[in-house]
């Protein structure tokens, strides 16, 4: 079976590993040395069949990299990419999957022409009650996409091998920046509001919530469409509240790092659209309203 490389040993990265331990052999890339044991646990508990490397022990071990898998959070992107592309293969794939959108010219700009980078897009449900154990709390949806030319032309071979089989709620999709502002406006009619409110997913439906939901996803999908991205108000708000029933009894990502103590990505999801609306000349109040929300959350976790 391929190897396939995962970065770190977050909730999202070992959901994925129990996957596609099928067809693959999985080495989570570690920070630290960890002789730990990862479980996965939905109505049983079981082991996942993962080994650990550092990335001292890549080195050490000269590995070569042919498909690898990046699932951190937003802030964290550009750093594991720096330390990954010393071990690329002429020929790899590198899957980036993380919240909020940022920006891929670095990324492709750093790539050879035969090497294909991807996005993943995904809202299936996670969380790990400790350190060694995801818990599986929900399907939600998958989407998959190329980034770059090469990629384009190995898009559909590399779901059909790899997604496809592992996520039964996945589709692939050529426009990248339309996945990618899909996937931002699922963030931001969740993450921000279940951060504030502590709530789970499926709360955030209740009628209070939603003028909220409609008014952050309004500005995002006027900001979108300034900048030729053909987003719906309709469709966006109806793919959020799919997400929302689909994940129902799961906290978001941003609700589960304000109660940890630990940063968000709240720079990379409203303070995106945030961002965008100044470069553009308007406003994106709503969003400014989280993004300082949040922040002060930040501020006071630390």
């Amino acid at each position: 079976m391929p190897e396939l490389f995962i970065v770190g040993k977050g909730a999202v990265g070992l959901l994925l590993a129990q996957r596609l331990a099928n067809t693959h052999q999985v080495t989570l890339i570690t920070r630290t040395p960890t002789d730990a044991v990862f479980f996965q646990t939905d109505l049983r508990r079981q082991q996942l069949p993962v080994r650990c490397l550092t990335w001292e022990a890549l080195a050490q071990q000269q590995k070569t990299i042919s498909q690898c898998i990046i699932p951190v959070k937003s802030y964290q992107l550009s750093e594991a990419f720096t330390a990954l592309k010393p071990y690329l293969s002429e020929d790899a794939n590198v899957i980036l999957s993380h919240n909020g959108i940022q920006a891929l010219t670095p990324l492709t700009d750093a790539l050879s022409t035969h090497q294909g980078l991807f996005f993943l897009s995904t809202s299936m449900g996670g969380w790990k009650p400790d350190s060694s154990t995801v818990a599986f709390t929900g399907p939600g949806q998958s989407v998959f996409g190329p980034c770059n030319p090469i990629a384009q032309q190995r898009a559909q071979a590399l779901f059909n091998q790899l997604i496809g089989p592992a996520l039964p709620n996945a589709h692939l999709a050529h426009d990248i920046a339309l996945l990618r502002w899909q996937k931002l406006c699922v963030n931001l009619a969740i993450n921000p509001l279940s951060a504030l409110t502590g709530l789970r997913n499926g709360h955030l439906r209740a009628p209070c919530y939603a003028t909220q939901v409609l008014s952050v996803l309004n500005e995002a999908c006027c900001i979108a469409n300034r900048v030729g991205v053909p987003l719906k108000l309709s469709e966006e708000l109806a793919r959020a509240y799919q997400v929302m029933t689909l994940t129902a009894e799961n906290f978001s990502s941003m609700a589960q790092d304000v109660k940890n103590h630990r940063r968000t990505e709240i720079d990379a999801m409203c303070g995106y659209v945030v961002e965008l609306a100044k470069q553009l000349g308007v406003t994106a109040p709503y969003n400014a309203q989280l993004l300082n929300q949040v922040q002060s959350l930040n501020l006071t976790n630390k």
